[in-house]
């Protein structure tokens, strides 16, 4: 009897043992796609948000300010963000330039809408190019800004985006999807995309030419 007994709680162990290790595995496999939730953000503009990584609908920043230089509408943005840019703008004005923002922070709920709006202005190619699903789009984070220049229709061949392209890591700032780096961002060229990382990291990013992707899987990943 005390063989039976001693061989059934072997086997119990056993099956605690695998069912734990069959846990295990399967967190691990779906680590890479997560829903980052608030809690677990520790370094708020290092977040990396893409095609894989997603921001849950509840998630906003608490220190959203409106944006009262350089911009043309009610935009908002992180705190720490808003003076970046309006630092650099001001800076920009005094180059001769005229930038100002076209987007900034969208909530969850506005994500879906605009989706929905290009979706059937553009069809479900071009979205996937440069339109994010919601809770996958860097706007709700309230570090990514859109750019426009008042004096061409196309910012890639205005004199603001060379400007930007040169400078804007001085402020924190890099091009967030840049043309040669779609596989690795999942998105098309966007010259007029920024996101804010701060001056350590966006100085780095620039002087090596990768994109965020590269940087967040050597240092923060």
């Amino acid at each position: 009897m005390k063989k039976r007994k001693i061989k059934r709680k072997v086997k119990i162990l056993l099956i605690v043992i695998f069912i734990t290790f069959l846990i295990i595995c399967l967190t691990n496999s779906n680590n890479k796609g997560q829903v980052i939730e608030v809690e677990q953000i520790n370094k708020y503009k290092y977040i990396l948000v893409n095609k894989e990584n997603k921001l849950n609908k509840d998630f906003k920043p608490n220190n959203l300010v409106e944006v009262k230089k350089c911009s043309e509408g009610n935009f908002y943005l992180e705190e720490e963000t808003a003076e970046a840019y309006q630092q650099m703008c001001l800076n920009s004005i005094k180059a001769g330039l005229n930038i100002r923002i076209s987007s900034a922070y969208r909530s969850y709920k506005e994500q879906i809408k605009l989706y929905n709006e290009y979706l059937k202005l553009y069809g479900k190619d071009y979205v996937d190019k440069y339109v994010a699903v919601a809770g996958y789009s860097e706007h709700q984070t309230g570090l990514a800004i859109d750019l426009k220049s008042l004096d061409y229709e196309n910012f890639k061949n205005s004199k603001e985006y060379l400007w930007i392209k040169e400078n804007s890591h001085n402020y924190g700032f890099i091009i967030r999807y840049p043309d040669g780096k779609e596989k690795i961002t999942g998105y098309s060229a966007e010259e007029w995309h920024i996101r804010y990382v701060g001056k350590e990291v966006a100085k780095y990013i620039y002087e090596n030419d990768i994109t965020f992707e590269e940087y967040y899987n050597l240092f923060l990943k």
